[in-house]
Protein backbone atom coordinates (compact mmCIF):
# COMPACT_ATOMS: atom_id res chain seq x y z
CA UNK A 1 0.00 0.00 0.00
CA UNK A 2 1.30 3.47 -0.93
CA UNK A 3 1.91 5.66 2.13
CA UNK A 4 1.61 9.46 2.25
CA UNK A 5 1.30 11.96 5.04
CA UNK A 6 -1.51 13.77 3.22
CA UNK A 7 -3.68 13.01 0.19
CA UNK A 8 -5.57 15.78 -1.59
CA UNK A 9 -8.42 14.71 -3.86
CA UNK A 10 -9.03 17.17 -6.71
CA UNK A 11 -6.51 19.48 -8.38
CA UNK A 12 -8.65 22.57 -8.87
CA UNK A 13 -7.70 25.86 -7.17
CA UNK A 14 -8.61 24.53 -3.70
CA UNK A 15 -6.83 21.20 -3.94
CA UNK A 16 -3.74 22.48 -5.72
CA UNK A 17 -3.33 25.30 -3.19
CA UNK A 18 -3.65 22.83 -0.31
CA UNK A 19 -1.12 20.45 -1.89
CA UNK A 20 1.24 23.34 -2.58
CA UNK A 21 1.17 24.55 1.05
CA UNK A 22 1.45 21.01 2.47
CA UNK A 23 4.45 20.25 0.27
CA UNK A 24 6.09 23.56 1.18
CA UNK A 25 5.62 22.63 4.84
CA UNK A 26 7.50 19.37 4.24
CA UNK A 27 4.66 16.82 4.22
CA UNK A 28 4.74 13.95 1.75
CA UNK A 29 1.69 14.86 -0.29
CA UNK A 30 -0.26 13.17 -3.07
CA UNK A 31 -2.55 15.24 -5.32
CA UNK A 32 -5.14 13.24 -7.28
CA UNK A 33 -6.87 14.70 -10.34
CA UNK A 34 -9.74 13.08 -12.27
CA UNK A 35 -8.75 14.49 -15.67
CA UNK A 36 -5.61 15.23 -17.66
CA UNK A 37 -4.52 18.86 -17.83
CA UNK A 38 -5.44 21.13 -19.45
CA UNK A 39 -9.09 20.41 -18.79
CA UNK A 40 -12.25 22.49 -19.01
CA UNK A 41 -14.32 23.77 -16.10
CA UNK A 42 -17.55 25.70 -16.60
CA UNK A 43 -16.54 29.04 -15.12
CA UNK A 44 -16.05 32.63 -16.27
CA UNK A 45 -12.56 32.47 -14.67
CA UNK A 46 -12.65 35.98 -13.29
CA UNK A 47 -9.70 36.74 -11.00
CA UNK A 48 -10.86 39.15 -8.31
CA UNK A 49 -8.75 41.57 -6.29
CA UNK A 50 -9.16 39.19 -3.34
CA UNK A 51 -7.84 36.24 -5.36
CA UNK A 52 -4.94 38.15 -6.86
CA UNK A 53 -3.80 39.40 -3.44
CA UNK A 54 -4.05 35.89 -1.99
CA UNK A 55 -2.00 34.40 -4.84
CA UNK A 56 0.67 37.02 -4.26
CA UNK A 57 0.71 36.28 -0.53
CA UNK A 58 1.27 32.59 -1.27
CA UNK A 59 3.96 33.23 -3.87
CA UNK A 60 1.70 31.76 -6.56
CA UNK A 61 0.90 34.80 -8.67
CA UNK A 62 2.15 35.09 -12.23
CA UNK A 63 1.18 37.41 -15.07
CA UNK A 64 1.20 34.30 -17.28
CA UNK A 65 -2.19 33.23 -15.93
CA UNK A 66 -3.85 36.57 -16.78
CA UNK A 67 -5.29 36.98 -20.28
CA UNK A 68 -6.85 40.40 -19.74
CA UNK A 69 -7.58 42.97 -17.04
CA UNK A 70 -10.62 45.23 -16.95
CA UNK A 71 -10.75 48.43 -14.93
CA UNK A 72 -14.50 49.06 -14.99
CA UNK A 73 -17.80 47.22 -14.81
CA UNK A 74 -21.27 47.89 -16.14
CA UNK A 75 -24.22 46.42 -14.30
CA UNK A 76 -27.56 46.56 -16.09
CA UNK A 77 -30.99 45.77 -14.67
CA UNK A 78 -32.53 44.78 -17.99
CA UNK A 79 -36.25 44.91 -17.20
CA UNK A 80 -35.80 48.33 -15.60
CA UNK A 81 -33.63 49.71 -18.43
CA UNK A 82 -31.07 50.96 -15.90
CA UNK A 83 -27.29 50.71 -16.29
CA UNK A 84 -24.61 51.72 -13.81
CA UNK A 85 -20.91 52.13 -14.50
CA UNK A 86 -18.31 51.80 -11.80
CA UNK A 87 -14.62 51.28 -11.20
CA UNK A 88 -14.06 47.55 -10.76
CA UNK A 89 -10.76 45.76 -11.29
CA UNK A 90 -11.36 42.23 -12.58
CA UNK A 91 -8.73 40.13 -14.34
CA UNK A 92 -9.67 37.19 -16.55
CA UNK A 93 -8.10 33.84 -17.30
CA UNK A 94 -9.36 30.42 -18.41
CA UNK A 95 -9.73 27.44 -16.12
CA UNK A 96 -7.64 25.38 -18.54
CA UNK A 97 -4.74 27.80 -18.00
CA UNK A 98 -5.34 28.70 -14.36
CA UNK A 99 -5.93 25.21 -12.94
CA UNK A 100 -3.01 23.58 -14.74
CA UNK A 101 -0.69 26.36 -13.57
CA UNK A 102 -1.66 25.88 -9.90
CA UNK A 103 -1.38 22.08 -10.12
CA UNK A 104 2.09 22.34 -11.62
CA UNK A 105 3.11 24.78 -8.90
CA UNK A 106 2.04 22.22 -6.29
CA UNK A 107 4.08 19.60 -8.13
CA UNK A 108 7.14 21.86 -8.24
CA UNK A 109 6.78 22.44 -4.50
CA UNK A 110 7.12 18.70 -3.95
CA UNK A 111 3.61 17.27 -4.18
CA UNK A 112 3.15 14.13 -6.27
CA UNK A 113 0.55 14.83 -8.96
CA UNK A 114 -1.44 11.95 -10.45
CA UNK A 115 -3.60 13.02 -13.39
CA UNK A 116 -6.46 10.87 -14.71
CA UNK A 117 -6.78 9.13 -11.35
CA UNK A 118 -10.05 9.98 -9.57
CA UNK A 119 -10.77 8.67 -6.10
CA UNK A 120 -14.03 6.77 -5.78
CA UNK A 121 -14.02 6.00 -2.05
CA UNK A 122 -12.31 6.84 1.24
CA UNK A 123 -12.25 4.89 4.48
CA UNK A 124 -11.43 6.57 7.79
CA UNK A 125 -9.64 4.48 10.42
CA UNK A 126 -8.49 5.40 13.90
CA UNK A 127 -5.01 6.56 12.86
CA UNK A 128 -5.26 6.80 9.08
CA UNK A 129 -7.38 7.38 5.99
CA UNK A 130 -7.42 5.06 3.00
CA UNK A 131 -8.12 6.58 -0.42
CA UNK A 132 -9.21 4.24 -3.20
CA UNK A 133 -8.71 4.73 -6.93
CA UNK A 134 -8.95 2.20 -9.76
CA UNK A 135 -5.17 2.25 -9.98
CA UNK A 136 -4.22 1.89 -6.33
CA UNK A 137 -5.07 2.37 -2.66
CA UNK A 138 -3.30 5.11 -0.69
CA UNK A 139 -2.93 5.38 3.05
CA UNK A 140 -2.42 8.75 4.76
CA UNK A 141 -2.66 10.57 8.06
CA UNK A 142 -4.92 13.30 6.66
CA UNK A 143 -7.14 13.68 3.61
CA UNK A 144 -8.49 16.82 1.94
CA UNK A 145 -11.50 16.57 -0.37
CA UNK A 146 -11.50 19.26 -3.05
CA UNK A 147 -13.47 17.69 -5.91
CA UNK A 148 -15.51 20.75 -6.83
CA UNK A 149 -19.24 20.13 -6.52
CA UNK A 150 -20.04 18.26 -3.28
CA UNK A 151 -20.23 14.53 -3.89
CA UNK A 152 -20.42 11.18 -2.15
CA UNK A 153 -16.73 11.07 -1.14
CA UNK A 154 -17.54 13.35 1.80
CA UNK A 155 -20.29 11.01 2.96
CA UNK A 156 -17.76 8.22 3.48
CA UNK A 157 -16.33 10.38 6.27
CA UNK A 158 -19.78 11.16 7.67
CA UNK A 159 -19.81 14.69 6.23
CA UNK A 160 -22.98 16.10 4.69
CA UNK A 161 -22.26 19.30 2.80
CA UNK A 162 -24.81 22.10 3.07
CA UNK A 163 -25.17 24.33 0.02
CA UNK A 164 -27.58 25.97 -2.39
CA UNK A 165 -27.86 24.56 -5.90
CA UNK A 166 -27.22 27.08 -8.63
CA UNK A 167 -26.40 26.32 -12.25
CA UNK A 168 -24.01 28.07 -14.61
CA UNK A 169 -23.89 27.70 -18.39
CA UNK A 170 -21.14 29.29 -20.45
CA UNK A 171 -19.35 29.33 -23.79
CA UNK A 172 -16.51 31.19 -25.46
CA UNK A 173 -17.11 33.31 -28.56
CA UNK A 174 -15.60 36.32 -30.34
CA UNK A 175 -16.22 39.82 -29.03
CA UNK A 176 -18.50 42.18 -30.89
CA UNK A 177 -16.60 44.83 -32.86
CA UNK A 178 -17.87 47.64 -30.63
CA UNK A 179 -17.01 45.93 -27.31
CA UNK A 180 -15.05 48.15 -24.91
CA UNK A 181 -12.28 46.02 -23.40
CA UNK A 182 -12.13 48.20 -20.29
CA UNK A 183 -15.41 46.67 -19.07
CA UNK A 184 -16.71 43.47 -17.56
CA UNK A 185 -20.49 43.30 -18.07
CA UNK A 186 -23.22 42.03 -15.75
CA UNK A 187 -26.93 41.85 -16.66
CA UNK A 188 -29.47 41.31 -13.87
CA UNK A 189 -33.29 41.16 -13.98
CA UNK A 190 -33.39 39.57 -17.41
CA UNK A 191 -36.92 38.34 -16.76
CA UNK A 192 -39.47 38.62 -13.96
CA UNK A 193 -38.18 36.88 -10.82
CA UNK A 194 -35.01 35.84 -12.66
CA UNK A 195 -32.54 34.98 -9.90
CA UNK A 196 -29.04 35.36 -11.30
CA UNK A 197 -27.33 37.22 -14.10
CA UNK A 198 -25.85 37.08 -17.59
CA UNK A 199 -22.15 37.93 -17.88
CA UNK A 200 -19.53 38.85 -20.43
CA UNK A 201 -15.91 38.48 -19.32
CA UNK A 202 -13.53 39.72 -22.05
CA UNK A 203 -10.26 37.88 -22.66
CA UNK A 204 -8.58 40.09 -25.28
CA UNK A 205 -9.63 38.54 -28.61
CA UNK A 206 -12.60 36.59 -27.28
CA UNK A 207 -14.97 36.55 -24.31
CA UNK A 208 -16.70 34.12 -22.00
CA UNK A 209 -20.49 34.49 -22.17
CA UNK A 210 -22.66 32.87 -19.57
CA UNK A 211 -25.73 32.74 -17.36
CA UNK A 212 -25.95 31.73 -13.73
CA UNK A 213 -29.11 31.12 -11.75
CA UNK A 214 -30.68 29.04 -9.00
CA UNK A 215 -31.93 25.59 -9.93
CA UNK A 216 -35.61 26.48 -9.45
CA UNK A 217 -35.24 29.41 -11.87
CA UNK A 218 -33.56 27.20 -14.46
CA UNK A 219 -36.41 24.69 -14.17
CA UNK A 220 -38.97 27.44 -14.83
CA UNK A 221 -37.02 28.81 -17.80
CA UNK A 222 -36.65 25.34 -19.26
CA UNK A 223 -40.45 25.02 -19.20
CA UNK A 224 -40.70 28.34 -21.02
CA UNK A 225 -37.99 27.86 -23.66
CA UNK A 226 -37.69 24.10 -23.92
CA UNK A 227 -33.95 24.06 -24.60
CA UNK A 228 -31.06 25.74 -22.85
CA UNK A 229 -29.71 27.16 -26.12
CA UNK A 230 -33.07 28.83 -26.80
CA UNK A 231 -32.99 30.52 -23.40
CA UNK A 232 -29.45 31.86 -23.92
CA UNK A 233 -30.30 32.84 -27.49
CA UNK A 234 -33.30 34.81 -26.21
CA UNK A 235 -31.12 36.55 -23.61
CA UNK A 236 -28.49 37.50 -26.19
CA UNK A 237 -31.15 38.85 -28.54
CA UNK A 238 -32.67 40.89 -25.72
CA UNK A 239 -29.24 42.33 -24.91
CA UNK A 240 -28.43 43.05 -28.55
CA UNK A 241 -25.50 40.67 -29.00
CA UNK A 242 -27.03 38.01 -31.21
CA UNK A 243 -26.41 39.87 -34.47
CA UNK A 244 -23.08 41.38 -33.36
CA UNK A 245 -21.08 38.20 -32.79
CA UNK A 246 -19.86 36.37 -35.92
CA UNK A 247 -21.15 32.78 -36.19
CA UNK A 248 -22.67 32.99 -32.72
CA UNK A 249 -24.89 29.95 -33.33
CA UNK A 250 -21.82 27.79 -33.92
CA UNK A 251 -20.27 28.87 -30.60
CA UNK A 252 -23.53 28.53 -28.69
CA UNK A 253 -23.65 24.83 -29.63
CA UNK A 254 -20.53 24.41 -27.46
CA UNK A 255 -22.29 25.71 -24.33
CA UNK A 256 -21.49 23.75 -21.19
CA UNK A 257 -22.89 23.82 -17.70
CA UNK A 258 -22.22 22.83 -14.13
CA UNK A 259 -23.74 22.97 -10.67
CA UNK A 260 -22.48 25.90 -8.61
CA UNK A 261 -22.65 25.07 -4.87
CA UNK A 262 -23.45 28.52 -3.47
CA UNK A 263 -23.11 29.07 0.26
CA UNK A 264 -26.32 28.97 2.30
CA UNK A 265 -25.76 28.15 5.96
CA UNK A 266 -22.89 25.66 6.24
CA UNK A 267 -20.94 25.59 9.50
CA UNK A 268 -17.39 24.32 10.14
CA UNK A 269 -18.76 21.00 11.42
CA UNK A 270 -20.31 20.46 7.96
CA UNK A 271 -16.80 20.44 6.48
CA UNK A 272 -14.77 18.45 9.03
CA UNK A 273 -14.45 14.85 10.21
CA UNK A 274 -11.68 12.89 11.87
CA UNK A 275 -8.60 13.30 9.63
CA UNK A 276 -10.73 14.71 6.77
CA UNK A 277 -11.35 18.29 5.64
CA UNK A 278 -13.68 19.34 2.82
CA UNK A 279 -12.72 22.61 1.13
CA UNK A 280 -13.59 25.01 -1.69
CA UNK A 281 -16.64 24.28 -3.83
CA UNK A 282 -16.87 20.84 -2.19
CA UNK A 283 -17.70 22.67 1.05
CA UNK A 284 -20.14 25.09 -0.64
CA UNK A 285 -17.82 28.10 -0.19
CA UNK A 286 -19.13 30.12 -3.15
CA UNK A 287 -20.29 33.76 -3.14
CA UNK A 288 -23.61 35.11 -4.46
CA UNK A 289 -21.83 36.24 -7.65
CA UNK A 290 -20.77 32.65 -8.29
CA UNK A 291 -17.17 33.48 -7.44
CA UNK A 292 -15.64 30.38 -5.90
CA UNK A 293 -11.95 30.64 -6.78
CA UNK A 294 -11.25 33.11 -3.98
CA UNK A 295 -12.46 30.90 -1.14
CA UNK A 296 -11.21 27.76 -2.83
CA UNK A 297 -7.68 29.12 -2.53
CA UNK A 298 -8.28 30.57 0.94
CA UNK A 299 -9.77 27.35 2.33
CA UNK A 300 -7.01 25.29 0.68
CA UNK A 301 -4.39 27.43 2.39
CA UNK A 302 -6.10 27.27 5.79
CA UNK A 303 -6.72 23.52 5.58
CA UNK A 304 -3.11 22.76 4.68
CA UNK A 305 -1.79 25.03 7.44
CA UNK A 306 -4.06 23.36 9.99
CA UNK A 307 -2.95 19.85 9.03
CA UNK A 308 0.73 20.85 8.98
CA UNK A 309 0.48 22.55 12.39
CA UNK A 310 -1.36 19.62 14.01
CA UNK A 311 0.52 16.85 12.23
CA UNK A 312 3.47 16.32 14.59
CA UNK A 313 1.24 15.67 17.60
CA UNK A 314 -1.26 13.79 15.41
CA UNK A 315 -4.12 15.98 16.66
CA UNK A 316 -6.17 15.39 13.55
CA UNK A 317 -9.41 14.34 15.22
CA UNK A 318 -12.61 16.25 14.42
CA UNK A 319 -12.64 18.19 17.68
CA UNK A 320 -9.06 19.45 17.25
CA UNK A 321 -9.64 20.32 13.59
CA UNK A 322 -12.81 22.27 14.43
CA UNK A 323 -10.97 24.25 17.10
CA UNK A 324 -8.02 25.01 14.83
CA UNK A 325 -9.26 24.98 11.23
CA UNK A 326 -12.93 25.66 11.96
CA UNK A 327 -12.16 28.84 13.89
CA UNK A 328 -10.11 30.20 10.99
CA UNK A 329 -12.76 29.29 8.41
CA UNK A 330 -15.37 31.02 10.56
CA UNK A 331 -13.28 34.17 10.84
CA UNK A 332 -11.78 34.36 7.34
CA UNK A 333 -14.58 32.98 5.15
CA UNK A 334 -17.92 32.25 6.80
CA UNK A 335 -18.13 35.67 8.46
CA UNK A 336 -18.39 37.02 4.91
CA UNK A 337 -20.42 34.29 3.26
CA UNK A 338 -23.21 34.59 5.85
CA UNK A 339 -24.26 37.74 4.01
CA UNK A 340 -24.09 36.35 0.50
CA UNK A 341 -27.71 35.12 0.23
CA UNK A 342 -29.01 38.42 1.62
CA UNK A 343 -27.20 40.33 -1.13
CA UNK A 344 -28.44 37.92 -3.81
CA UNK A 345 -32.02 38.24 -2.56
CA UNK A 346 -31.81 42.04 -2.56
CA UNK A 347 -30.56 42.15 -6.16
CA UNK A 348 -33.24 39.67 -7.30
CA UNK A 349 -36.35 40.39 -5.25
CA UNK A 350 -35.83 44.00 -4.15
CA UNK A 351 -34.48 45.26 -7.46
CA UNK A 352 -36.57 48.44 -7.51
CA UNK A 353 -35.27 49.48 -4.09
CA UNK A 354 -31.68 48.71 -5.12
CA UNK A 355 -32.10 50.88 -8.22
CA UNK A 356 -33.60 53.76 -6.21
CA UNK A 357 -30.66 53.60 -3.80
CA UNK A 358 -28.11 53.54 -6.63
CA UNK A 359 -29.83 56.58 -8.16
CA UNK A 360 -29.82 58.50 -4.89
CA UNK A 361 -26.42 57.52 -3.49
CA UNK A 362 -23.25 57.58 -5.65
CA UNK A 363 -21.52 55.80 -2.76
CA UNK A 364 -23.83 52.82 -3.34
CA UNK A 365 -22.54 52.54 -6.92
CA UNK A 366 -18.96 52.71 -5.68
CA UNK A 367 -19.64 49.95 -3.12
CA UNK A 368 -21.23 47.79 -5.81
CA UNK A 369 -18.07 48.06 -7.90
CA UNK A 370 -15.99 47.05 -4.90
CA UNK A 371 -18.09 43.98 -4.16
CA UNK A 372 -17.93 42.89 -7.81
CA UNK A 373 -14.13 43.12 -7.79
CA UNK A 374 -14.17 41.65 -4.26
CA UNK A 375 -11.90 44.26 -2.74
CA UNK A 376 -14.25 44.48 0.26
CA UNK A 377 -15.91 41.53 2.04
CA UNK A 378 -19.62 40.90 1.51
CA UNK A 379 -20.35 41.68 5.17
CA UNK A 380 -18.72 45.11 4.80
CA UNK A 381 -20.66 45.74 1.57
CA UNK A 382 -23.90 44.74 3.28
CA UNK A 383 -23.36 46.90 6.39
CA UNK A 384 -22.18 49.95 4.45
CA UNK A 385 -25.12 49.70 2.05
CA UNK A 386 -27.50 49.33 4.99
CA UNK A 387 -26.14 52.61 6.40
CA UNK A 388 -27.00 54.31 3.12
CA UNK A 389 -30.49 52.77 3.18
CA UNK A 390 -31.10 54.16 6.66
CA UNK A 391 -30.73 57.65 5.21
CA UNK A 392 -33.89 56.89 3.19
CA UNK A 393 -36.47 55.40 5.61
CA UNK A 394 -39.06 54.87 2.87
CA UNK A 395 -36.64 52.69 0.87
CA UNK A 396 -35.60 50.80 4.00
CA UNK A 397 -39.21 50.02 4.91
CA UNK A 398 -39.96 48.99 1.35
CA UNK A 399 -37.04 46.54 1.33
CA UNK A 400 -38.00 45.09 4.72
CA UNK A 401 -41.55 44.46 3.48
CA UNK A 402 -40.17 42.67 0.41
CA UNK A 403 -37.91 40.50 2.57
CA UNK A 404 -40.80 39.58 4.88
CA UNK A 405 -43.04 38.77 1.94
CA UNK A 406 -40.34 36.54 0.41
CA UNK A 407 -39.76 34.68 3.71
CA UNK A 408 -43.49 34.06 4.02
CA UNK A 409 -43.52 32.22 0.73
Amino acid sequence: MNMYEAVVIGAGPAGSTAAYVLAKRGLKTLLLEKYKFPRHKSCAAGISVYTKNLLKELGLYSDKIILHETTKAKLTFVRYNKTYEMKSLIATSTRELFDEYLAKQAERAGAELHEEEPAYKISVGKNYVEVYTKKSTYKCKACIIACGVPEKLSSYAGIKTVYGKALAFEFDAPLSEDYDLDYTLFYYALEKDYAGYFWIFPKKDFANYGVGSWLNTVVQLKKKYGYLQKWVEAAMKTLGYWDKIPEVEKYLKEIRGAIVPVYTEAKPENMIADRVLVIGDSAGLVRHTGEGICFAIESGKLAAEAIADLFEEDKLDKESLIKYYGAKIERNILSELKYTTRIADALTYCTGVVIDLLDKEPKAVELLGKTLEHSIPDNVYYEETKKLLKKHPFLLMKMLKMYLRRRKY
